[in-house]
């Protein structure tokens, strides 16, 4: 469920309530399966507990994961209904993924009616220019610097330090957290999908949790979840300019060089050290203590401990060597020694 200290939840959606919103962008859309189910709220397949949950189904093998555990309302591609062998009602649509977005915003919304001020613990100093949102909860010795924004419902642990320009908007801290100037937590992740009538936006219904004593530089931006949080590890320090996208996981005391930037999903251990201008697709996985060189790109799983650089990326040795062959072949192709 999208935390309700940031978001509100509508009625529940029957599986024909769901069909009708389905087959107002895809005339084609049909339900498979029960039809008897109702759904409270929208659900990542990480989520444990999917029953009353709206779940989204694009390949067989979830789907046959997804039959094993039940599930309120499914949202697939064409095709897939066979592999549903049990469970709740399937909507099969051309256009499962601006559906699930569709249905995501019928059921959640970003809360509009905080009630109560902002609570603020002991030795709290804010600059005039700061702002913090109603229902938001500042802890002891925290420091907020010209024009920081807290937004509703943020929460910053003690002896948090935001920076000048610097905003956290649907975020946990921790505690001794630093932000530099212009940072920005919190934010939209970049979530959209293609539907025959043009691109329509994918809700970002999780949170940003940072864990204590990590620092965040001057005009980093991290993006909350979509449907599961953004989390950043306790001890970790993130460079200036670092982009970090909607659902990656870093891990405890890691460190992060400027200009680095992560697509969405992508899971980094404790301990990972990074140079700056590295890129990651999403959905990756980096082991603990790995070691990726500056301007390294990864498009696949790292494992724990090694090192990596180049683009592709791939083993420090082997990098290395790739890259003094590539040098010989220069030479000999212009005639220099």
């Amino acid at each position: 469920m999208p935390d309700e200290r940031f978001y509100e939840t509508g009625p529940a959606l029957s599986v024909h309530d769901a069909l009708a919103v389905a087959q107002r962008i895809d005339g084609s859309a049909r339900i498979t399966g029960s039809a008897d189910k109702t759904a409270s709220r929208v659900a990542s397949l990480n989520d444990p507990d999917i029953s009353d949950a709206i779940v989204f189904c694009q390949r067989k093998d979830i789907a046959d994961s997804l039959s094993r555990r039940g599930f309120a309302i499914c949202i697939s591609e064409p095709g897939l209904a066979g592999a549903f062998a049990s469970g709740g009602g399937v909507i099969e649509t051309h256009a499962a993924r601006a559906v699930f977005s569709e249905l995501a915003s019928e059921l959640h919304s970003p809360r509009v009616d905080y009630k109560g001020a902002a609570v603020l613990g002991r030795n709290v100093t804010r600059h005039p220019t700061a702002v913090i949102g109603a229902g938001a909860e500042i802890g002891d010795g925290c420091v907020l610097g010209p024009y920081a924004v807290i937004g509703p419902g943020v929460c910053l642990g003690r002896e948090c330090v935001i920076g000048p320009h610097a905003s956290v908007q649907y975020s946990i801290l921790g505690e001794r957290v630093r932000l530099l100037s212009g940072a920005r937590l919190g934010e939209d992740g970049f979530g959209f999908s293609e539907t025959s009538s043009g691109i329509v936006r994918v809700p970002q219904l999780g949170r940003l949790i940072v864990g204590d004593d990590v620092e965040i530089g001057a005009n980093a931006a991290i993006d909350r979840g979509a449907l599961d949080d953004t989390v950043i590890g306790a001890g970790t320090k993130i460079d200036n300019l670092v982009h970090i996208a909607h659902n990656v996981r870093i891990g405890k005391n890691c460190f992060i060089a400027g200009q680095v930037g992560f697509a969405g999903s992508c899971k980094l251990g404790d301990g990972v050290m990074i140079g700056g201008q590295a890129g990651f697709a999403d959905h990756i996985n980096i082991g603990d203590g790995a070691r990726v060189a500056a301007q390294a790109g990864l498009i696949g799983d790292m494992p724990a401990g090694e090192s990596w650089g180049g683009t592709p990326a791939m083993p420090q040795r082997k990098w290395l060597r790739a890259t003094a062959w590539a040098a010989r072949q220069s030479r000999r192709n212009t005639g220099k020694k």
